[in-house]
């Protein structure tokens, strides 16, 4: 991974809570403003150092019971999660605060035996709890919510990372979120939160069929389950198993069909206010669009390899098949005599458009796969290579010394354009090639392809460059070709268009015309 730490754990920041990252050697190596704050510690303090030199050192001076430092410091030698420990604490301003302090140890690779220590400020809690049901505080969390569904790489990354960030949140206890299996018989954990022992080697697979979990898998209903209600003894069983007085089961959708689930837990909480409901049933929706997302990105890559296959068929197999069909055309030609070896030879013409277009296929792919790797191009070799190709053509150019940026591709912007001369010019038509500075911009060439043919109507000369695009009766391109063109100077930072050979006079032939960037003095390693 390549992004620095402050970058992978910024989204363990929140307001009013001390956040500390530790590796696994248990030595600081994140931790948020607020921390430093806290513990009174400027911004180069905190990272390196041991986490009991932090509790001795920035957090006992400040904790009231100092006995409390002892069990925070014990638990962190003995690796041992801490999921609550009140603690009271006098600020740098002299004011006492209450604080929940909690530890996890992260167990998804590549932060797995890392640490996440966490003081939450809870002093003014019914002032927090009051926003926390606020419209604007739902719309904060929400919001938070989707920044992580949005950033997720992977569908584990976003199962795990949005359940911490729920729980943190939103002062919950315990979390764990489900997915179905494709046979839609079971449902499975993907990630979970403080959830004991017990419960995840019972209820690692679930039964969707049974009561309670088919209201929620099947039915794709929220089901609440709380202590103040009194609930059976099945969702009885559920609470005590997990360890929590209060559980949301919220189903996670995606194109209105349950994917999976949500369960959010609290030991404290004897029961859920409804604005808590609606904020954790908007969660599950953001989650399950979040879902939808990864399960649309791999029908994606699934159709991309399908199509890749379809186009290794053909830029492969059927141009081989073409190439044999090719070389027995030209023994009947050589066998024929007549209107027969006129036929074969309309066969022969017939495969090579057909092989030309498999070339403008693979090439569509290059362009629409590949990164353009630009490098110093000798123009004229590159014009030089594709005039030996067709000598039967009547084309005029001078050599010129430019280099331009381009790559591999550059040749098959002239194939295309002086194909497209020689095919729709005529028999007697001629070709010029001219290579020049652009008269309005610095370092840039214009490249000219003239032809004497029936030239372009000024109503076609720009959508001949569109794809698929013909010039209508009297044909004056394919479409694919100048698309193909248009396409790789564009990639090359350049731009293309038509004119009249000889201004107003659009019968007198077509000119060709693109830009490219010129290599200039000291620039060509840049």
């Amino acid at each position: 991974m390549s992004a620095r730490p402050e970058q992978i754990f910024q989204i363990l920041d929140e307001p009013n809570v001390c956040v500390l990252v530790l590796d696994r050697d248990v030595q600081v190596v994140w931790a948020n403003t607020y921390a430093g704050d806290l513990l009174n510690a400027c911004g180069e303090e905190l990272p390196g150092c041991d986490a009991s030199r932090v509790f001795d050192t920035y957090l006992a001076p400040l904790v009231q019971e100092s006995e409390a430092v002892r069990r925070l410091i014990a638990a962190m030698r003995s690796r041992t999660e801490v999921p609550r420990l009140d603690l009271l604490v006098r600020s740098a301003h002299g004011e006492e605060e209450r604080f929940i302090y909690s530890s996890q140890r992260m167990e998804r690779e590549p932060f797995a035996g890392m640490w996440v220590l966490r003081m939450r400020n809870v002093t003014d809690r019914r002032q927090k709890n009051e926003g926390l049901l606020s419209a604007n505080w739902q719309l904060q969390v929400l919001n938070q919510i989707m920044g992580v569904s949005a950033s997720s790489l992977s569908l584990d990354e976003l199962l795990e990372t949005s359940l911490t960030k729920t729980l943190d949140l939103l002062d919950f206890d315990v979390g764990l979120t489900y997915l179905l299996n494709p046979e839609r018989t079971t449902a499975l954990i993907r990630s979970h939160h403080m959830v004991p022992g017990k419960y995840l080697s019972r209820n690692r697979a679930i039964k969707i069929h049974h009561w309670p979990w088919n209201f929620i898998f099947i039915a794709g209903q929220p089901r609440y389950i709380e202590l103040r209600n009194r609930p059976s003894t099945v969702e009885g069983g559920i609470l005590t198993s997990l360890e929590v007085s209060a559980l949301a089961c919220i189903p996670i959708l995606a194109e209105s069909v349950v994917v999976g689930a949500l369960f959010i837990g609290s030991r404290e909480r004897q029961g859920l206010e409804d604005e808590e409901r609606r904020l954790l049933e908007a969660i599950g929706q953001e989650i399950g669009s979040g879902v939808l997302r990864s399960m649309l990105h791999k029908r994606l890559e699934a159709a991309h390899r399908e199509t890749n296959l379809y186009l290794d068929i053909m830029t492969h197999d059927i141009k081989n098949a073409e190439n044999v069909a090719s070389l027995y055309c030209d023994l009947l030609i050589d066998t024929l005599e007549g209107d027969a070896a006129g036929y074969a030879r309309r066969l022969r013409e017939s495969i090579r458009k057909s092989t030309g277009v498999l070339q403008n296929v693979a090439t569509i792919r290059r362009i629409l796969q590949e990164s353009p790797d630009l490098r110093p191009v000798r123009l004229s070799h590159v014009i030089r290579v594709e005039l030996d190709r067709i000598p039967e053509v009547d084309i005029s150019f001078e050599d010129s010394p430019v280099e331009v940026w381009a790559d591999d591709l550059l040749p098959e912007v002239f194939r295309n354009l002086i194909g497209n001369a020689a095919r729709f010019g005529g028999p007697n038509a001629r070709i010029t090639i001219r290579v020049g500075d652009h008269p309005g911009e610095e370092q840039t060439v214009v490249v000219a392809v003239e032809d004497t043919g029936p030239g372009i109507p000024d109503g076609m000369k720009e959508a001949i460059f569109h794809r698929l695009q013909k010039g209508g009766s009297q044909g004056y391109g394919e479409g694919l070709g100048l698309y193909i063109a248009g396409m790789l100077v564009e990639r090359y930072g350049g731009q293309i268009w038509v004119e009249d050979r000889v201004e107003g006079r659009p019968y007198l032939g077509a000119s060709f015309r693109f830009t490219l960037r010129e290599v200039v003095v000291g620039e060509r390693d840049g």
